[in-house]
C-alpha cells in the first residue's frame, strides 16, 4: 500500500532534494505535490488529500504552524522539516508524528517514514473494520465494501457495481458512475465475498450485477448485454446455470 505524501518548502532545492531521498529510501511514499510555499502547500493538501504532509516551518508570509491552522481539519500525518532548533518543542507539542533537521539524515528520514507506515497502515485497517461493523448493523441499509488500490481505499456500495472482471491476480470493478477501480485480489476472493448479494459468475473472468442486465443474447455463442452496454462473456460450462439464475432472480 502505497502512502500519498506533499513535501511543502519555500527552498526549490530542498523540496528537491526530499523527494529524491523519499525515492531512493522510502519506496512505499509516493510524493503527489510539492508546493514552494504555504499557500501553495494548502492547496495541494485540499486537493491531494495526502496521509503525510513533510512541512518546512520557516517560509515567509505564513509559516507551517499558521499554515495548519488555517486549515478547517488536519486528518494527515504530519513530518516538520527545518533547520531551526528553536522550533523543536512547539514542533512537538504541534502533536507532530517526528521532525527533521536540515540537512536531512537518511536514518532519521527512514525512521520517521516507518512510524508513519505502521499509523498510516493501521488507520486503513481500522477503517475496514469500521465499515464491517456498520454493514453487520445495517442489514437493511445498502452494504458497502472496502476496495484497497496501491493509493487509496475505496469505500463501494454493493448495488453501485456493475460487473467486474479478473484479469490474472487483479480484478476490474466497473460502477454504475461509469468509474472503474483496479484491485488487487483475484476474482475468486471477490465472487466469495459478493456471495450472498445479486451476483452471478458468467464466466472465468466474469462477475455480474444482475440488476445491471438488460438481455442475453444468444448469438455468437451467447453473451449478456448490461444495460450501461457492455458485453460479457458466458462459458459454455456457466451457460445453463447463468441462464436459471437470470430468470429465478428477476
Amino acid at each position: 500500500m502505497q502512502i500519498k505524501c506533499v513535501i511543502i518548502d519555500d527552498e526549490p532545492h530542498n523540496l528537491e532534494n526530499l523527494k529524491r531521498l523519499l525515492i531512493l529510501n522510502c519506496p512505499n511514499i509516493t510524493v503527489v505535490g510539492m508546493g514552494a510555499s504555504a499557500k501553495e502547500g494548502k492547496t495541494l493538501i485540499l486537493s491531494e488529500a495526502p496521509d503525510l504532509v513533510f512541512l518546512d516551518i520557516e517560509m515567509p508570509k505564513m509559516n507551517g504552524f499558521a499554515m495548519l491552522e488555517s486549515l478547517d481539519k488536519v486528518d494527515f500525518q504530519i513530518i516538520f522539516v527545518t533547520a531551526y532548533s528553536k522550533y523543536v518543542l512547539k514542533a512537538i507539542k504541534s502533536c507532530a508524528l517526528d521532525y527533521l533537521m536540515k540537512p536531512i539524515a537518511i536514518d532519521e528520514l527512514t525512521s520517521a517514514v516507518a512510524k508513519v507506515t505502521d499509523i498510516v497502515y493501521s488507520q486503513k485497517e481500522n477503517e475496514k473494520l469500521k465499515m464491517l461493523v456498520e454493514n453487520l448493523r445495517s442489514v437493511n441499509a445498502p452494504q458497502k465494501i472496502a476496495l484497497p488500490t496501491a493509493e487509496q481505499l475505496f469505500f463501494v456500495a454493493v448495488d453501485d457495481i456493475v460487473r467486474c472482471k479478473g484479469e490474472n491476480n487483479y480484478t476490474m470493478f466497473y460502477l454504475a458512475d461509469e468509474t472503474s477501480i483496479l484491485v488487487s485480489r483475484t476474482l475468486k476472493e471477490w465472487d466469495n465475498l459478493l456471495a450472498g448479494h445479486a451476483f452471478i459468475r458468467t464466466h472465468q473472468s466474469h462477475l455480474v450485477n444482475k440488476n445491471y442486465v438488460k438481455s442475453y443474447v444468444k448469438k455468437d455463442g451467447g453473451y449478456i448485454l448490461m444495460k450501461d452496454g457492455s458485453k460479457v462473456n458466458v462459458s459454455k460450462q456457466r451457460k445453463e446455470q447463468t441462464l436459471n439464475l437470470l430468470v429465478s432472480l428477476k
